[in-house]
């Protein structure tokens, strides 16, 4: 790998008051270095790794930035039955344009007809191309993506995109956008400023979506989920998730993590008490880290022969493929920001749906008054293991009944 790569962004964070984070080390700046395949005219195409999807689905997904200077986006391509080292410069191959409203699919349930046709564009033998923009998420720290109505910057980034990559422009544009319903309900609160709301439907239901930006607070970006108005609810014992963002997990339901699980089954325990919310914080993808490093860890979770020339390795578990990549501090996220988010809503106590003891103490610091419930989730997608090792293996997690924390 050339030694000359630079990771666009780095430079500025490491003169900024929030460069705090233990994990954001060497470690994690070689890493990224050795996951670049090219970097040309502002577009960093980083390796990715196959998604772990039924056998019949042979899906590789790279995330890839561009940044013209003043702006970046955030990309994922989905290279299906072929990899980037076969498919790129191969004007053969065709490539569409992947459109999924990101929230819309993370809350739909696996059998809608909806999230058939998302799995079905993964079905067939021919090798085919998709490009997705993503409207929030993160390639790597610090860069999160904020959702933007300006479609111009994003139109532009793909013909850079499309250009150093040497594919075929994208041919069709594939709609898999969910109907959502803009949401005309009003917030009492006028200090919690909103950026977006929405409805979606679920479960026969309507789940509330509200979208707000945190200026200064490294993950920008936060979405209220609930099925009922924020306005309606007590300030007192709210069950609350606060859910990271897992791209892989919750739109395209790779089984190495139980990420989908964990936010419909909160969804689910929140319809039943009718007075929860689930804080959702698109960026926090890879522990914080981003997809980057992400999908190495998943190549190394089911040993994957990796482009990286690690060379042959056996499987590991979840925790020691993020050492592998990261090192000790294999994660990096914060709740400070869900906790203002609380705070300003006037939250005074919650119920805190969760196995990681750095959201109870980050809570706790913010004045919140926080009673755990466990998240109780199974692995039933073929993540059991992932859930295992977790428990079994992380200081951060609550061990599950029978064994040490």
């Amino acid at each position: 790998m050339n030694n000359e790569v630079l990771i666009p962004g780095i430079a500025e964070f490491e003169k900024s008051p929030m460069h705090d984070a233990p994990g954001i080390t060497d470690t994690y700046h070689e890493s990224l270095k050795q996951l670049v395949l090219f970097q040309e005219n502002g577009v960093t195409h980083f390796y990715g790794c196959p998604l772990d999807l039924d056998k019949k689905k042979n899906v590789w997904m790279s995330p890839v930035e561009v940044d013209d200077g003043t702006s970046y986006s955030y990309f994922q391509i989905l290279y299906v039955n072929t990899n980037p080292q076969e498919a790129l410069n191969d004007q053969t191959i065709p490539v569409s344009l992947l459109e999924v409203d990101e929230a819309s699919y993370k809350l739909t349930p696996t059998e809608h007809p909806g999230y058939e046709q998302l799995m079905s564009q993964f079905g067939d033998k021919r090798k085919h191309i998709l490009i997705r923009p993503c409207n929030t998420g993160m390639a790597y720290y610090p860069r999160p993506v904020l959702p933007s109505p300006d479609k111009s910057t994003t139109a532009e980034h793909l013909e850079r995109l499309v250009l150093a990559t040497g594919l075929r422009e994208p041919e069709i544009s594939v709609q898999l956008s969910k109907p959502s319903e803009h949401d005309q309900d009003t917030i009492k609160s006028g200090t919690l400023e909103i950026t977006h709301l929405r409805k979606y439907a679920y479960e026969g239901g309507k789940v509330h979506s509200y979208g707000l930006v945190l200026d200064d607070d490294p993950w920008k970006y936060y979405e209220i989920l609930t099925p009922r108005r924020l306005e309606k609810m007590s300030a007192k014992n709210m069950l609350v998730r606060i859910d990271s963002g897992c791209d892989i997990g919750q739109i395209y339901d790779d089984h190495g993590c139980d990420c989908r699980e964990q936010l419909h089954t909160a969804l689910e325990d929140i319809q039943n008490v009718e007075n929860g919310l689930i804080i959702h914080i698109p960026s926090q993808d890879g522990r914080g880290f981003g997809a980057a490093t992400k999908m190495e860890t998943e190549g190394l979770k089911r040993g994957i022969e990796l482009v990286t020339n690690r060379g042959k390795i056996e499987p590991v578990d979840t925790i020691t493929a993020a050492k592998m990549v990261l090192g000790e501090d294999f994660d990096i996220r914060t709740y400070k920001g869900a906790g203002k988010v609380l705070e300003i809503m006037g939250i005074e106590s919650v119920v805190l749906q969760t196995d990681n003891r750095l959201k109870i103490d980050g809570l706790a610091q913010g004045g919140i008054k926080v009673e755990r419930k466990a998240t109780n989730t199974s692995g039933a997608n073929g993540s059991h293991r992932h859930v295992k090792a977790k428990h079994r293996h992380s200081k951060i997690y609550f061990g599950r009944k029978g064994k040490k924390s």
